[in-house]
């Protein structure tokens, strides 16, 4: 089986992103405006949280990385993450984080405390792919499978927020365009579609299993949210 390119990777990989998506409760919720303003505030400052973990995963694709002159040459990999990595600076730069938060009604984000899922979510992509039975190029594969679900995950979250929730600031955030040339997924892909002798059927479950990942920790933080919430009131 050879690795398909980033074109019908992305059709591919897409249309499973959108399925998880589809079965989303949150997402579903969202989408309806059924979601109650305060768990729309709770599942988004996890979001930010764990948000805030995020290069490390970019670090583990490097430490991964091959050595210089080695094969495949680490350039095809290290160019699309420093360019992923220059986003999330720039991001952090701007404080778009902040003032998508301030929007929220969240005036303290350093005093959001972490939920245990959400800690295990930010921890999940160093514990898989740190592993040395673990190659650099299934941690590439998982890494663009989470940057290609998140323009169809943006699209969602842009058109819900002011639409239901009357929330404008900070939506610079989610504003990534849709589609499947969007975002850093093709440089990612296309890194190990030159040239990668590990097998492509590794590669594509990784980037499978990091979408559905992706969008169970959003519905994992909504449910904690939600029962916690219950216990509160009963």
């Amino acid at each position: 089986m050879q690795l398909p390119g980033s074109m019908a990777a992305s059709e591919s990989l897409g249309a499973y992103a959108r399925d998880r998506l589809a079965e989303s409760a949150f997402f579903a919720d969202l989408s309806a405006g059924r979601a109650h303003p305060e768990h729309v505030r709770d599942v988004f400052g996890q979001y930010c949280l764990w948000r805030g973990h995020f290069h490390r995963w970019f670090g583990v694709c490097v430490i991964k990385s091959p050595p210089a002159g080695g094969e495949p040459g680490p350039p095809r990999a290290l160019g699309p993450l420093i360019a992923c990595l220059e986003r999330e600076i720039k991001e952090n730069d701007r404080g778009l984080t902040d003032a998508f938060l301030g929007g929220l009604g969240i005036a303290s984000p350093a005093r959001i405390p972490a939920l245990p899922v959400t800690s295990a979510y930010a921890e999940s992509f160093l514990r898989c792919y740190i592993s040395a039975d673990r190659s650099g190029e299934e941690a590439l594969a998982a890494l663009a499978g989470r940057e290609l679900v998140a323009p169809r995950r943006n699209a969602i979250i842009a058109s819900a927020l002011p639409g239901h929730y009357g929330v404008t600031a900070g939506l610079e955030l989610f504003s990534q365009p849709a589609g499947s040339g969007a975002e850093h997924f093709p440089g990612l892909w296309e890194a190990l579609a030159n040239g990668t002798e590990a097998d492509p059927e590794r590669l594509i479950e990784a980037a499978r299993m990091e979408i559905w990942e992706h969008v169970t920790f959003w519905d994992d933080v909504y449910f904690t949210i939600l029962a916690a919430r219950r216990e509160i009131a009963s």
